[in-house]
């Protein structure tokens, strides 16, 4: 345009919304690397602390990703056979319709018997494991499909923690979210009590 100035072969640039190096090879921008900004994206995280309920930011979900990856490290449970659930959120209020469905299945560590992390459809939460106290760790880490589409929202899960004396077992499952809402964040929380960890959030590149 007028005024700017004339590009010459050699010139560099930098995308900001993709992360991208590119250079002008006299006849177009062509990308020296990375050509996208990764396969999974970190969008967010924090730490939590005898926390009732814990929420992502507004927005955490948005139309640059379809689907996320949520890690949860927990340190602390106060309740036994604790169900940590989980919900859809809409400009920072959850979604409690009975419109959650989940099941959860896995071996016991001390036996190695088949133990069930609970199922259920038409509930007003869905779960992403099943926690024992006291426990050393826990570990969860998620799979959120499609939480931004005008459609269904699934999730695939899988769960361990390391208990003190407590028949802990490695929990694997998901469900859905039957309803065409579109979420722009989550929350997670223990049935009863407070729980300690951390957590990260992921955007899985779309191509």
């Amino acid at each position: 345009g007028a005024g700017e100035k004339v590009l010459a072969e050699g010139q560099l640039c930098y995308l900001s919304s993709t992360n991208v190096v590119q250079y002008y090879d006299g006849a177009a921008w062509a990308t020296v690397g990375p050509s996208t900004a990764g396969g999974l994206v970190f969008l967010t995280g924090g730490t939590f602390t005898t926390a009732s309920s814990v929420s992502l930011t507004a927005n955490t979900f948005s139309a640059t990703y379809t689907n996320y990856q949520i890690n949860i490290n927990l340190t602390a449970n106060t309740v036994d056979a604790n169900p940590l659930n989980w919900r859809g959120r809409v400009a920072g209020t959850d979604n409690s319709s009975a419109a959650y469905a989940f099941g959860l299945r896995g071996p016991r560590f001390d036996t190695g018997a088949d133990a069930s992390g609970g199922f259920g459809s038409g509930q007003t939460a869905a779960r992403f494991t099943l926690m024992q106290s006291p426990f050393e760790t826990g570990v969860i880490s998620a799979t959120i499909f499609g939480p931004q589409l005008a459609s269904a929202t699934s999730y695939v899960v899988d769960s361990t923690g390391r208990g003190v004396g407590d028949p802990d077992a490695a929990l694997s499952g998901g469900g859905y979210f039957d309803g065409s809402t579109q979420f722009d964040a989550l929350s997670f929380y223990p049935a009863s009590g407070t729980i300690s960890g951390t957590y990260q959030v992921y955007g899985y590149a779309i191509a």
